[in-house]
């Protein structure tokens, strides 16, 4: 469903969330009320197999939403970047050549404090 706005004088605000894992990048474009515009990620490109996990298909879908986010009407964006893949960056390069102007860039990636448990001592 596309959300009827005709420009950025409605002032809402576009948060770009990037959850970038090792095996996918998903990009999802909503507003700061959280009404969704757009969301794909590396398979929609019909990119399939481990080439999902590379930096130049979280590029190609980061342009792709960012030309459709541009032909609306909308110029400038929030990123939220969550994970350690490798589309972390790569997906920033993708708004800007679309012509997207980024605002900020939150990293929102969880880290243990404590980590995992270790393994029991050995006993001879």
């Amino acid at each position: 469903m596309l959300l009827k706005l005709t420009s950025t004088s409605d002032a809402t605000l576009i948060i770009a969330n990037i959850s970038s894992s090792s095996n996918n990048t998903i990009i999802n474009l909503s507003t700061s009320d959280n009404k969704v515009f757009f969301c794909g990620s590396t398979g929609l490109l019909s990119i399939k197999g481990a080439k999902r996990s590379t930096s130049y298909a979280s590029q190609r879908i980061a342009n792709v939403l960012g030309r459709k986010l541009y032909s609306i009407g909308f110029r400038f964006v929030y990123i939220i970047v969550k994970g350690f893949g490798n589309g972390r960056y790569s997906s920033l390069k993708g708004f800007n050549s679309a012509g997207i102007k980024i605002l900020t860039i939150v990293d929102k990636t969880s880290i243990p404090f404590n980590g995992c448990k270790s393994r029991k001592k050995r006993r001879i």
